[in-house]
């Protein structure tokens, strides 16, 4: 950073205490959050261990103070900072970690640095409060390429000092576990990444480092499996184990195992999911969670005694645990003991109260047993609790549609969308609900929007059927029936669909064989 940066921070700034140093991030920040003002903070590091302990002490002060941190990662696609922050759907509440300046793109990757010059002042009237974590390579850079946005500095700290061997591996360690709790495993997940694997690549080779490579792999293969880049998440558990292995680690292994049950579970490799799991049981009896990974998998494969007594197992080896509560909740609904399902919901509710997903899955219950009332209060918790969550939103819009409150289910479908864009269940129910209201151009297009984000969906391709016959348009509803069969056989639905189809066109002998082969099916 050299003599540019120094002038404003005072060349005293290094030899301040660590503490201090971050202290005086913090203050700045608690000041603009009292006074409701704009705070733009520059924290320059030298070695991503230090930025790690940085951000992670001052992010723990920021969160006992009500303050969430939400980390923004540079890319050449996602440069303009001050544009995209300043219409940051979650600002209220948020102090923004923005990191990788340089990787902004543009000639000479300059694009970030000329967004900040040219709209530096979107930060000032959104108010936002910032911290840019630089290297010194892009401190030396910022006032050469964004000389305006560099005179609306608040501060600069420092941290620069390289920390001796022996404390990196601690901090790599600790930097780690940090930001991996449940509620925020799917928060900011690339900026995460990009650390540690920084952190992986800066780690020195050897004995000494191994428990710490370990640690890394572990992490960041949840944060890969968080993503749903599970093939990935896959191979790096398996080195994480490999790691474990030579270090007789059996909680680690244990943990390993039960990330690959997870990754094996989502791609439907079941067998393998269920020897993983039993895996992680044999290293460590006591733990619940690969009891309720367990459970989970054979609820998927209707193996509900099997299911519910390995919830039972999870429960008894962790009963303030959340997840096997509602796993059981699950299972109950689905063998229609709805009385038990209501119950196990609640006792997930009851042991974490900002637990959302039981309380989406008690609407689902509501609206089986027809208490749409108590449906959409439910769905409306699970939304309050997590307001990114897309999943209620979709749920919300089926009790809507369900009481022909067409608009409102219209409403609360756009804000799954909104959430998720690529969850393809919102598309399909809103192309449901324009056939509803015959708007049939809207209905095709929603149904091939979730062609598009689920290409094996079979759902949306029967009933993008439904309406090429309401059209008349018999041969593309035929075509449409046939791809919904192709992706699921076992579905009756599109056979159904297909059978009408022939007997408006008067081809008796197909529609009855496409008659039978639904009948067959359901």
């Amino acid at each position: 950073m050299g003599k540019t940066t120094t002038a404003d921070a005072g060349a005293a700034q290094a030899d301040a205490p660590f503490a201090e140093r971050v202290a005086r991030l913090y203050r700045e920040l608690e000041r603009a959050i009292r006074f409701d003002r704009p705070s733009i903070l520059l924290a320059v590091y030298s070695s991503r261990f230090v930025l790690a302990q940085a951000k992670a002490a001052l992010e723990t002060q920021l969160q006992a103070q009500g303050q969430r941190v939400a980390e923004f990662f540079v890319t050449p696609e996602h440069y303009d900072v001050p544009a995209l922050l300043a219409e940051h759907p979650r600002r209220e509440n948020a102090v923004f970690f923005v990191y990788a300046l340089s990787q902004g793109g543009g000639e000479g990757g300059r694009n970030a640095y000329r967004a900040l010059n040219l709209r530096r002042e979107f930060l000032v009237e959104a108010r936002l409060r910032l911290v840019f974590w630089l290297t010194e390579a892009e401190a030396v850079n910022l006032p050469t390429y964004a000389p305006d946005f560099w005179a609306f500095r608040h501060r600069v700290v420092e941290f620069v000092e390289t920390p001796p061997p022996g404390q990196a591996v601690e901090m790599a360690r600790d930097a780690a576990w940090h930001g991996l709790a449940d509620r925020t495993l799917r928060e900011n997940t690339a900026a995460k990444i990009a650390l540690r694997e920084a952190l992986l690549a800066d780690l020195p080779p050897g004995e000494e480092t191994r428990a710490s490579r370990a640690t890394l792999l572990y992490t960041l293969a949840g944060l890969y499996w968080a993503r749903q880049d599970l093939d990935y998440s896959l191979i790096l558990w398996q080195q994480a184990l490999q790691e474990t292995q030579a270090l007789a680690d059996v909680s680690l292994q244990s943990w390993c195992w039960n990330g690959l049950g997870n990754v094996y579970r989502d791609l439907k490799r079941y067998e393998e999911a269920i020897a993983a799991y039993q895996q992680a049981i044999a290293r460590d009896p006591q733990d619940a969670y690969p009891w309720n990974g367990l459970g989970a998998v054979y609820g998927d494969l209707q193996r509900y005694e099997e299911a519910i007594t390995a919830y039972q197992q999870a429960i008894e080896r962790d009963p303030q645990l959340a997840y096997p509560w509602n796993g059981l909740g699950n299972v109950y609904r689905d063998l229609k003991r709805y009385e038990e399902a209501i119950a196990a919901f609640q006792q997930a509710i009851e042991r974490d109260a900002q637990y959302a997903t039981p309380r989406n899955n008690l609407g689902l219950v509501y609206r089986d047993l027809q208490r749409y009332e108590e449906a959409i209060a439910a769905y409306q918790q699970a939304i309050e609790r997590d307001p990114q969550y897309a999943t209620p939103w979709n749920n919300l819009g089926l009790v809507y549609r369900d009481l022909q409150r067409y608009e409102e289910a219209i409403a609360a479908y756009q804000q799954a969308i909104e959430r998720d864009p690529q969850f393809a269940w919102p598309w399909n129910n809103l192309g449901t609900v324009y056939r509803d209201l015959q708007r049939y151009e809207e209905a095709i297009a929603a149904y091939q929007q979730a062609i598009e984000r689920d290409a094996q969906f079979a759902w949306p391709w029967n009933n993008l059927g439904n309406v090429y016959g309401d059209l008349k348009r018999y041969e593309e509803a035929i075509a449409a029936y046939q791809q919904a069969i192709e992706r699921d056989p076992q579905y009756a639905t599109p056979w159904h669909g297909l059978g009408s189809v022939y007997r408006n066109l008067q081809r008796y002998e197909e529609a009855i064989a496409a008659y039978r082969q639904a009948i067959a099916r359901d």
